[in-house]
């Protein structure tokens, strides 16, 4: 299993009754299924392939409600091998990971990999060889002074390089008795992109085709950062395998199934199955209204079509400006009150009137200023992950620097 990215509070509210906010909820309820199934099928490893969190400095909320799922594991006698993620890794270099705690505490039969390493693990079937790859930066790579201020178009090409000597070197290295898993946080040439992640297409990310990670001696390759499951190298072996993200991020993410891979290895034989997670519905309604039809009633009619029943829905419709101020919010809200949540009830054109400013004083925080602001702007919510990712990064910075400074 892979991506989690607890913290992403965006499409919901908070519980009164816990506390927490609704989509904490959410995610803890497809990770803790996960774990279910994974205690019921008695399972001999469990993997993480990366980012826990939403960034690298989680709550202590999220950091307990992620403990508390890897426990279970743990007490069950079930070994756990964890990489670290983009999301996951400080950008100061040095600095330990949120992930790094259950080594530091000798969690019994938690493993953390926070570079490239091949750990031997002894399971109640018989030993496993792992490999573990997290999320490739500068100064996972480079020790030395001169690669540290390289540009990133400098440096790219050069840990793409050392990444893919390092998995040849592992994979000739490997004891053909023992099975052999490759687990990895990083972006294939050939996975397909989910609906959420322009970023992966817009930034500059190391990139790895799928001939180097599909050696003939890894049994399996578990992947994650991808957050759309998919089977790279299917039919042929290795799997090379996204097994996507746990729960739903955004709209971009809501044709797309959630889940984890359970996987057997027998003798060099492997297959594996996608577990469905009961993730959060997303539903998009389009309609157009035309002329000669009844705009509230059109409307209407299209919204039960689709079982809204706890779903995250936004609608969009066209109609001629003349006919708009014959909707009926009142009864499209009643056709629509059976969903978790409805983010937006708008015109699907270009807008002849300005959006209403958003109201943001200094008393928010950096993120829910920006929440605040990409909400009041419909078309920027599909970017409202990264968006918010960067800024985050770029606080980041301005905190060193002010820190280098004093």
């Amino acid at each position: 299993m892979a991506d989690i990215h607890l913290g992403m509070e965006n499409y919901g509210r908070i519980d009164p009754s816990t506390g927490l906010h609704t989509r904490l909820k959410d995610f803890i309820s497809c990770f803790s299924f996960a774990i279910d199934i994974a205690l019921e099928e008695k399972i001999d490893l469990a993997i993480f392939a990366g980012d826990a969190y939403k960034n690298n400095t989680p709550s202590p909320t999220h950091q307990r409600e992620f403990a508390a799922q890897i426990y279970r594991l743990s007490n069950a006698g079930i070994p756990i091998v964890i990489v670290n993620g983009n999301h996951d890794i400080p950008i100061s270099f040095g600095k330990a990971t949120a992930l790094d705690i259950f080594d530091t505490l000798k969690v019994p039969g938690v493993k953390v990999l926070s570079e490239p390493e091949l750990v031997n693990i002894n399971t109640k079937s018989g030993p496993l060889q792992i490999f573990g790859l997290p999320w490739p930066t500068k100064s996972t790579f480079f020790t030395k002074e001169e690669y540290r201020n390289l540009a990133d178009e400098e440096v790219i090409p050069k840990i793409q390089k050392r990444v893919n000597e390092k998995i040849l070197e592992i994979a000739r290295s490997l004891n053909s008795e023992i099975p052999a898993i490759f687990t990895a946080h990083l972006t294939v040439a050939e996975a397909t992109y989910s609906g959420s992640e322009r970023s992966a297409l817009i930034s500059r990310d190391p990139v790895f085709p799928l001939s180097i990670l599909a050696q003939k001696e890894f049994d399996y390759v578990a992947l994650g950062h991808i957050h759309k499951f998919q089977d790279l190298n299917q039919g042929n072996s290795p799997p090379v395998v996204y097994s996507g993200s746990i729960e739903r991020i955004n709209f971009g993410e809501e044709k797309e199934d959630k889940g984890f891979c359970l996987v057997n290895i027998d003798k060099k034989d492997t297959s594996y199955q996608f577990i469905p997670v009961p993730a959060r519905k997303f539903i998009t309604i389009e309609v157009n209204i035309l002329d000669n039809q009844d705009p509230t009633k059109t409307l209407i009619e299209e919204i039960e079509k689709y079982n809204i029943f706890d779903a995250v829905v936004r609608v969009f419709y066209n109609i001629e400006e003349e006919k708009e101020d014959l909707l009926d919010f009142k009864k499209i809200d009643k056709a629509l009150e059976k969903a978790f949540l409805v983010t937006t009830i708008s015109k699907k054109s270009k807008p002849v009137e300005r959006i209403k400013r958003v109201e943001v004083s200094e008393d928010l925080g950096m993120l829910e200023a920006l929440d605040r602001y990409i909400q009041s702007n419909p078309e920027l919510i599909k970017w409202s992950d990264d968006l918010k990712r960067y800024a985050q990064e770029l606080e980041r910075e301005f905190e060193e620097l002010g820190r280098e400074e004093s």
